[in-house]
C-alpha cells in the first residue's frame, strides 16, 4: 500500500520496490503485476508515472547511476589520502550496490531493449577505474603513494577489496555488522594492500 501524497513521493515508493522486485528477480522474470501487488495497488499508477516495465527500469537504473556518481564525485573532492578515499569508496559503493542485489543486472547484455543502459553501465565503470588509476599515478609522482605496484596493481587489489565486501553485504555475511564493524573490515583489508605494496 502507498501511503505518500505528491507525484514524486509516490514515485519513490513505486521505484523502491521495483528495485527490490528487479533485485530479486531480474529484469526478464519481473512484471508490473509484481510490483503492483507488492504495493497492494493496481497496475495504473505504475503505468501513468513510468509508462512500462522498460520505462520503470530505466528511473530505477537512473537512481542507481546518480548516487554512485553523487558518492564518487564527493569522495574524490576531498582532500583526504589515497586509502581513506578507497575505504570510504568502498564502503559507500559497497553499501548502495547491495541494494540493487545479485539480479539487477542479470543478463541485461542479452536484453536488447537495454542495450543503452549496458553501454551506459559499462562507460560508468570504466570511467571510475581510469579516474582511480589517475588518482594513483598523481599520487605516485607526489610521493605520496609507493611505486612498488603499477596504477593497475593498486586499482585491481582495491576492486578484489570491494567485491568481497559486496558479496558479503549480498550473502548476508555482514548483514549483522554495524557499519563501523564494516568499515573495520574494509580498513584491515585494505592494510593487506598496502604490506603487498611495501612489499614488492
Amino acid at each position: 500500500m502507498i501511503y505518500a501524497n505528491t507525484d514524486k513521493e509516490i514515485m519513490d515508493e513505486i521505484k523502491k520496490k521495483a528495485i527490490e522486485i528487479f533485485a530479486a528477480k531480474g529484469y526478464a522474470a519481473t512484471k508490473i503485476s509484481d510490483i503492483a501487488d507488492s504495493l497492494s495497488i493496481s497496475r495504473g499508477p505504475i503505468y501513468y508515472y513510468f509508462q512500462d516495465k522498460f520505462g520503470l527500469y530505466t528511473s530505477a537504473y537512473n537512481h542507481f547511476e546518480e548516487e554512485l556518481m553523487k558518492i564518487h564525485k564527493e569522495i574524490f573532492s576531498t582532500k583526504d589520502d589515497f586509502q581513506t578515499k578507497m575505504e570510504r569508496l568502498i564502503f559507500e559503493f559497497s553499501k548502495h550496490i547491495s541494494l540493487f542485489g545479485h539480479n539487477f543486472f542479470f543478463r541485461i547484455k542479452e536484453i536488447p531493449e537495454l542495450h543503452e543502459i549496458n553501454v551506459r553501465y559499462e562507460k560508468m565503470n570504466t570511467l571510475f577505474y581510469e579516474e582511480k588509476c589517475a588518482l594513483i599515478r598523481e599520487e605516485q609522482e607526489n610521493g605520496t603513494l609507493s611505486t612498488s605496484l603499477s596504477p593497475d596493481e593498486i586499482v585491481k587489489g582495491v576492486y578484489l577489496i570491494y567485491l568481497g565486501i559486496l558479496e558479503a553485504l549480498n550473502s548476508e555475511l555482514l548483514s549483522r555488522d554495524q557499519e563501523e564493524e564494516i568499515k573495520d573490515w574494509i580498513h584491515l583489508l585494505f592494510e593487506g594492500l598496502h604490506k603487498k605494496m611495501r612489499s614488492n
